[in-house]
């Protein structure tokens, strides 16, 4: 440790040392995922510290500038890790994240402060056909019976309901109840639009979970029976 010391505190050891940290951070600069870049350019700030304070004559101003400026790219770093993973996420939690495929881990978290469950009995009723529809559903339950204009059919589940009065804002288009019961998940309609409209990475997001889901309900519905058989 002493011949490094030693080493860095001649001045070709400390160019060196400034011209790694300059390697670092212009890599970093030209990749284009976030999280590698400010893991190199935090790399190039640790080289620049050390050089300022292994110099002959410390730059004490220098070493605490760089320091800054590494802390604040090491939050950012676990703020996307954050991001971008599920470890945070309680088992119950990842379940249900696996129902919103094209969001992110950090754009789940968002949206699960607006998740409530509930235990719905045999025969309850989700929806009624030709009104409002106040909530968006993640339905968890083995079959989920569609009613519209007199004639019905099932849907497997787990399914969402009400994504398309939630998509076009009309009223729901068809009856929906739960013959055996299950568990519904409610994310309030309104509230969501909101957060949704603040957001357009987590717009496209759940447009295109719900244009997944629509697509998946119109290819299950023809047989119809081959929907209730999943």
């Amino acid at each position: 440790m002493s011949d490094l010391l030693a080493q860095l505190s001649t001045g070709t050891g400390s160019i060196a040392i400034l011209l790694v940290g300059l390697v670092f951070k212009l890599t970093g600069f030209a990749v284009r995922d976030e999280l590698m870049l400010r893991i190199l350019v935090v790399c190039g700030f640790i080289c620049d510290a050390a050089y300022y304070f292994f110099r002959a004559d410390p730059i004490l101003p220098s070493v605490m500038s760089n320091i800054a400026l590494l802390t604040i790219n090491v939050i950012l770093i676990a703020a996307i890790a954050s991001e971008r993973t599920t470890w945070r996420m309680s088992d119950e939690d990842r379940k249900t994240f696996a129902h919103f495929p094209t969001l992110t881990p950090g754009q789940f978290r968002r949206l699960k402060k607006m998740l409530s469950a509930e235990i719905a009995g045999r025969g309850a009723v989700l929806t009624r056909e030709g009104a409002a529809v106040e909530d968006l559903m993640l339905v968890f339950a083995q079959t989920i019976m569609i009613t519209k204009r007199g004639e019905s059919f099932p849907i497997a589940g787990p399914a969402f309901v009400g994504e398309i009065a939630f998509l076009t804002g009309n009223p729901s288009s068809a009856d929906v109840t739960l013959p055996e019961g299950g568990t519904v998940v409610r994310i309030n309609s309104a509230a969501l639009r909101k957060r949704m409209s603040r957001s357009p990475a987590f717009n496209n997001a759940l447009v295109a979970l719900f244009g997944a889901e629509l697509a998946r309900k119109v290819a299950d519905s023809v047989p119809m029976a081959r929907a209730a058989e999943r």
